[in-house]
């Protein structure tokens, strides 16, 4: 069954699996627009899961990640991320042996892809109207529908729409809850309920 772990500044998995991906906030203007632009939907109740606003699929055991920013699709090691607070989504048995493999072939042969600007607009006008906007350029891919294509590679998400979805979206379909309070707290605390051993 998938679950997600937490992991603060300082703090790395003990271990990796290809196919498992992260969530985490970006200190960018075009993170900051995405962030607005989720907690225009995602109210109420929903509200946690509007503060991701990126993500990006685990692409071997080392941690390595491929993820789509604003210079494109590229292969970036997880220590980008261990400044800040991140979760790590484990897919478990959710995601088959077979089905990683095709999900982490996918990405991989992404990278290259220019940074699709087009589609990130088109799902912002869409969580701030509800109008279903597809702007879509060949070859270029945002980090959710990057994610999405690779996980439904692997046979997950079959409903889902890559061009719509963003990270609030899996945030909440895999209940990823962003805690302020938590993240707040001065220090790691890797061996808290729901968190995970980690190395340093």
């Amino acid at each position: 069954m998938a679950h997600a772990e937490r992991y603060g500044p300082g703090e790395t998995p003990s271990e990796f699996v290809p196919g498992d991906f992260i969530l985490a906030p970006r200190p960018n203007p075009l993170a900051w627009l995405i962030t607005m632009a989720q907690k225009l939907r995602f109210k109420g109740p929903d509200a946690v899961y509007a503060h991701w606003s990126h993500c990006a699929l685990i692409v071997d055991e080392g941690g390595a990640l491929v993820e789509a920013e604003s210079t494109g699709v590229t292969r970036s090691p997880i220590s980008r991320y261990t400044a800040d607070t991140y979760h790590l989504v484990r897919l478990g048995s959710e995601l088959a042996a077979d089905g990683r493999k095709r999900a982490v072939d996918y990405t991989n042969a992404q990278v290259g892809q220019g940074f699709g600007f087009l589609a990130a607009f088109g799902a912002m006008v869409f969580l701030i109207t509800g109008r279903r906007l597809r702007l879509m350029r060949r070859n270029h891919q945002i980090c959710s529908g990057l994610l999405v294509r690779a996980l439904q590679k692997g046979g997950l998400l079959q409903g889902a729409d890559p061009d719509l979805m963003l990270p609030a979206d899996l945030a909440k379909m895999y209940e990823v809850v962003w805690d302020s309070a938590k993240s707040a707290e001065k220090g790691p605390t890797p061996h808290e309920a729901g968190d995970a051993p980690t190395k340093r």
